[in-house]
């Protein structure tokens, strides 16, 4: 009867241990998720202002006068500003995923990897993040 009830305690205790692995796991899932959004958007305005330098810079070249070559050189310093910005944002979170991604992934198991990764999808995808 001893032998009993310490297998019972023993497998109650086990099953609420993985319960709260598994709810921390889907919490840092969301956490990884929301970087990951994070991270799409902040590409996304860099592409943009990628976009805004370049047009800068080409009508600085084709300015007619004093006065119009002044106003684009005082906007491209002002784009490259951001730019900087959003560079230092970037690599930041880019790091930040990557290192909860090498914490939460397990790597030696291939079924566990897909399973992963398609729980990151389907979450992505509920938030409208999907690449």
């Amino acid at each position: 009867m001893k032998y009993f009830l310490l297998v019972l305690m023993l497998t109650a205790i086990y099953s609420c241990n993985t319960k709260s692995t598994k709810q921390v796991n889907k919490e840092r899932l969301e956490k990884l998720a929301d970087r990951s959004c994070r991270a799409t958007s902040i590409r996304k305005q860099r592409f943009v202002l990628a976009d805004n330098i370049r047009f800068m810079q080409d009508s600085l070249s084709k300015a007619k006068n004093k006065a119009d070559s002044a106003r684009f050189q005082s906007r491209l310093a002002e784009y490259l500003k951001q730019k900087d910005i959003l560079l230092k944002t970037s690599l930041a979170l880019a790091d930040t995923i990557r290192m909860q991604l090498d914490s939460l992934l397990p790597y030696s198991d291939k079924a566990a990897q897909k399973q992963f990764t398609a729980s990151l999808d389907s979450i992505l995808r509920s938030k409208g993040c999907d690449k």
